[in-house]
């Protein structure tokens, strides 16, 4: 009787602990992108652009973290156009707009992407990756991405009225 009790008790705690675990973290990677990218998510986002704009938005101000662009902690909202810049979200929910030229994204956490490209006379756009995926060219139509948890299989095409 008693090790009825004791397996009962065991798995009335396990159980809630399995399920307010953290979801897994996945990550994104975007090298020498050209375009519009779109990231929300959650988690830990750095980058650089070389020529362009970038917004971010902190979904989550009441936090410990905020973004900072070019070595500068920042506000709720922070939009910047110019060369060369690097930024950084240590942690949160974030909502990030980058469009330009020669941008490179690292996103660990979870969330989605939509990526537009604009092919230089060559036709690049720059690649994008997932987890452990092998590298894809970034679309000329938006395409929207998922990474972490809720990642899903393959990339997801979303049509956008020009």
């Amino acid at each position: 009787m008693r090790a009825v009790l004791l397996s009962a008790l065991v798995l009335a705690i396990a159980v809630p602990v399995g399920w307010a675990a953290p979801s897994p973290a996945g990550t994104l990677s975007i090298e020498n992108g050209r375009g519009t990218v779109v990231l929300t998510g959650k988690g830990i986002v750095i980058g650089r652009l070389d020529k362009g704009d970038v917004k971010i938005v902190d979904l989550s101000p009441l936090d410990q973290w905020s973004p900072r662009v070019n070595g500068v902690p920042r506000g709720k909202t922070v939009w910047l156009r110019g060369k060369n810049v690097n930024f950084y979200v240590p942690g949160g929910r974030y909502k990030i707009t980058v469009r330009g030229d020669g941008f490179a994204i690292s996103a660990r956490g979870q969330g989605a992407a939509t990526l537009t490209g604009n092919p230089d006379p060559t036709g690049a756009t720059g690649t994008y990756a997932i987890g452990d995926g092998g590298p894809l060219a970034i679309p000329s139509v938006a395409e929207t991405v998922s990474f972490g948890a809720a990642a899903v299989e393959g990339p997801t095409t979303k049509a956008v009225a020009p």
